[in-house]
C-alpha cells in the first residue's frame, strides 16, 4: 500500500496530511512545541489519535519517543556533516538508504523491507511504500520524524 505524506501549513497546529494510493485523507498530523520539545500527534479523520510522539531536540541529536496500541518505541537521529546515524530501541527497525536526501528503507530484525520511502517531485510530497500492514504507524512516524529534520527542503511550520 502507498501513502503520501505531504506537508500542511493551513492551520495553526497542522504538520502533515497523509493520503492513500487511492487519494483519500487518511490522517491528520499535528504537533505543538513547548519548552522542553514537542507533541505531535497521529489521528484519524474522526480525530482519534492512532499515535503520538515525543521529542526532545538537542544540538547534535533528536530523540522521538513513539507510542502507538499498545507498543512504544524510541528513535533517536543524530545527523552530522553530510550523514546521519539513526537507533531505534524497543522496535528492531534498521534505516537503509539516504535519510537526508530522502530515499532509505526501513528494514525490521531479519533484514526483510518493511516500508521504501522516497520523494515524489510530481506530488511536491514523500511517498511511502509499505510492505507489512501491521508496522503502518511506525513507519509513518518514523517518516515524520526524518522529514522534520528540514534537510534540504523548507522549514516545517513552527509551532508554538
Amino acid at each position: 500500500m502507498k501513502f503520501y505524506l505531504q506537508r500542511d501549513t493551513s492551520r495553526e497546529q497542522a504538520r502533515y496530511q497523509i493520503a492513500d494510493e487511492a487519494g483519500r485523507l487518511r490522517y491528520t498530523v499535528t504537533g505543538k512545541r513547548n519548552p522542553s520539545g514537542e507533541r505531535i500527534h497521529i489521528k484519524t479523520q474522526n480525530g482519534e489519535t492512532v499515535c503520538k510522539i515525543r521529542s526532545l531536540g538537542f544540538s547534535a541529536l533528536s530523540v522521538y519517543s513513539i507510542s502507538s496500541g499498545g507498543e512504544s518505541m524510541r528513535l533517536n537521529i543524530a545527523v552530522g556533516t553530510g550523514r546521519a546515524a539513526i537507533r531505534f530501541r524497543g522496535i528492531s527497525f534498521f534505516v537503509r538508504g539516504d535519510v537526508l536526501m530522502g530515499s532509505y528503507s526501513i528494514l525490521d530484525a531479519d533484514t526483510a523491507v518493511i516500508c521504501t520511502v522516497g520523494k515524489d517531485f510530481a506530488r511536491g510530497c514523500t511517498q511511502l511504500e509499505l510492505y507489512q500492514e501491521e508496522r503502518e504507524i511506525f513507519c509513518l512516524a518514523t517518516a515524520i520524524c526524518i522529514d522534520s529534520l528540514n534537510v534540504g527542503q523548507l522549514p516545517v511550520l513552527q509551532m508554538s
